[in-house]
């Protein structure tokens, strides 16, 4: 069985976190080893923090590990930095899972993953779409380089609060990092990534990516706006106040 870890992101610690963590923690125990990646804020880690398997960072992130941030902040678009951070310590598992704090299940966590224990998919994410698909989407040309260019049509976006990426691609993100390449990480990650030829897979939804039977499989794809991240379970916004009734699917963002 392939070693894989779980880093749930976050810098709660309030009981809108805790439940959703600890089931988390229960139903993905046979698959792996489970982090809070939390982000601190403050010079005291919380207890709950302390009490659980851990692995903290702070702004200082976005200068410390010498890539070329997008801006100034986590959000948008440089949250791939503590994952990249946490490969370099913990350079071992075959695969890396990252998870939002505002992502839920609609069933047993270890339906969704037993489902891809035996795919070898570099990188499993949601929304995967070349950029003809969906041309207006905003993060587009934060892709760059000083001297290389994916064309506009080769460039791959997907939705990442949250996805599965192989030792294989982190070390290849890691060094295209190292190298100057830059971009938000949902630009970034699947271009570069479909460019080295490696394999990628989507979660459910509709698009190209999609493997036959896992149409809407995890998550359900609604095609009535023009960035396809406004409707449906997955998506952008409006937020959810609450899992949605559908069973073994995933939704987000849930705000409760």
């Amino acid at each position: 069985m392939n070693k894989q870890v779980f880093l749930y992101l976050t810098q709660k610690t309030t009981p809108s976190l805790i439940e959703p963590f600890k089931k988390l923690t229960f139903e993905a125990q046979s698959f792996g080893d489970l982090y809070l990646l939390y982000h601190k804020k403050s010079f005291e880690v919380p207890e709950f923090v302390k009490n659980e398997s851990h692995f903290t960072f702070t702004n200082e992130i976005l200068f410390e590990l010498n890539y070329f941030p997008i801006g100034f902040s986590l959000v948008p678009g440089n949250n791939h930095f503590p994952l990249l951070k946490f490969y370099q310590e913990y350079p071992d598992y075959d695969y890396y899972w990252c998870i939002e704090d505002d992502v839920r299940f609609s069933g047993d966590w270890s339906n969704l993953f037993s489902c891809f224990t035996e795919v070898s998919a570099d990188f499993i994410s949601s929304h995967i779409q070349k950029a003809p698909i969906v041309p207006n989407w905003p993060w587009w040309d934060t892709l760059a380089h000083p001297y290389k260019v994916i064309p506009f049509e080769e460039r791959i976006r997907s939705f990442n609060p949250i996805y599965r990426i192989s030792n294989e691609a982190l070390q290849l993100i890691h060094k295209a990092l190292q190298n100057k390449w830059c971009g938000h990480h949902e630009v970034l990650f699947p271009s570069l990534i479909y460019q080295a030829e490696l394999e990628i897979f989507d979660f459910g939804g509709m698009g190209e990516f999609v493997a036959p039977g896992f149409e809407n499989r995890f998550y359900i794809e609604e095609r009535d706006d023009d960035y396809r991240l406004y409707k449906g379970s997955l998506r952008f916004r409006p937020v959810y106040d609450e899992v949605g009734n559908v069973s073994n699917k995933l939704y987000h963002p849930v705000k409760n």
